[in-house]
């Protein structure tokens, strides 16, 4: 994580260039656009090492087709189930379910095959360490390090039985990984800074008082993931932010043993979904829900909080594992803008928002606010 710092701080100077474009034309600004261009560019980069720069250069292919990925992921089933089940792509492809869901992720499954073979010819070296790739193939190689390369070539891991010890990941789990981590990373944390940013507008209150903790704890440092740490109030933001605004609103989980919670009884392999945005809303848990009060996550109230009511990324063996690199892209971003920036309501923003109802929890309308450099 330390030593991916630098690449996210390269693709935030790049949003705050362009946020400062946003102030400089005086008008208010739809912002969703911006922070899905950073996240991409960090994805890119902490997940493959590859510089795509979606911020200045939108027309990227990769960046195309990931951005249809997404969009369609939203409102079609087909792209699961061809991603994660890839023996369902042909049978989806005859059924005329999305001809364009197809298309991209056999280019996207194609392009992450050759980023991997070019990663294994190149081989492992001192850089290895710094994005998640190369992390995996290392993984994969893990034990076997004093093979020469031409045994290395025929060693098949697949056939090694003792996993515990021996066995690395296999490419097939490798381009499963590279799968997720986009569409984990991608759409969620822009998501966040947009609803953030939104929070802050309408609440000039809480974005002054998150102001003077940033320049009082890291005057003019740029953010890393040290010293992020140690600005709460920037934690209690981010945090009421995802209750407001759960970007996952309900949780699947498949039981897998027969059992009785509260006397309802849970049969063996039946899915369960929590509805997340129900247990963020209800004011047994969080009082006056509708209002944007970070203080409910300072560290006295947390310590009150009812387990398991509080869940935008999962709680468990099955949380979100991108957990951590999603708080760190966030929080990099979030300091640079507001110590940069100003951020006002318009005429243009709704307050509350109107929300859409897709797989993932966005504005329907956008979200509209001004800059002003400070």
């Amino acid at each position: 994580m330390r030593a991916m710092n630098s690449m996210i701080q390269t693709c935030a100077d790049t949003l705050i260039e362009n946020i400062g474009k946003m102030a400089e034309s005086g008008t208010g600004q739809e912002v969703k656009r911006s922070f899905s261009a950073y996240t991409m560019d960090v994805i890119a980069a902490t997940g493959f090492g590859i510089m795509v720069d979606s911020q200045k250069d939108p027309n990227n292919p990769l960046v195309e087709k990931a951005k249809d990925i997404f969009r369609i992921s939203i409102f079609n089933p087909a792209i699961f189930l061809s991603l994660l089940l890839p023996s369902t792509t042909k049978l989806i492809e005859k059924s005329g379910l999305s001809r364009t869901v197809i298309g991209n992720q056999i280019y996207f499954r194609k392009f992450c095959r050759q980023l991997i073979q070019q990663r294994k010819e190149t081989g492992i070296n001192e850089n290895m360490h710094k994005n998640l790739l190369n992390l995996m193939i290392k993984a994969q190689l893990k034990g076997h390090e004093k093979l020469d390369p031409e045994e290395e070539k025929e060693l098949h891991l697949e056939n090694i039985t003792d996993w515990r010890t021996k066995r690395g990941i296999t490419d097939d789990e490798i381009l499963a990984q590279c799968v997720i981590i986009f569409l984990a990373g991608y759409e969620t944390t822009a998501s966040t800074l947009t609803f953030f940013t939104h929070s802050m507008a309408t609440n000039p209150e809480k974005q002054q008082k998150l102001y003077e903790e940033i320049v009082e704890v890291l005057g003019d440092d740029l953010p890393d993931y040290d010293n992020v740490q140690k600005l709460p109030y920037l934690d209690m933001c981010m945090d009421e932010t995802l209750r407001m605004y759960p970007i996952g609103t309900a949780l699947d989980r498949q039981c897998n043993k027969a059992c009785t919670i509260k006397g309802v009884q849970i049969p063996e392999k039946l899915t369960i979904r929590v509805a997340v945005d129900a247990l963020h809303y209800d004011p047994k848990y969080y009082p006056e829900p509708d209002k944007f009060i970070p203080e409910r996550f300072s560290e006295e109230a947390k310590s009150k909080q009812v387990p398991f009511t509080y869940l935008p990324f999962g709680a468990g063996p099955r949380m979100c594992l991108g957990m951590r690199l999603a708080k760190l892209e966030f929080k990099v971003a979030a300091v640079q803008m507001i110590r940069n920036f100003k951020i006002f309501a318009t005429e243009k923003t709704e307050n509350p928002l109107i929300l859409d109802e897709t797989f993932l929890l966005v504005a329907k309308n956008g979200v509209w606010v001004k800059f002003e450099r400070r």
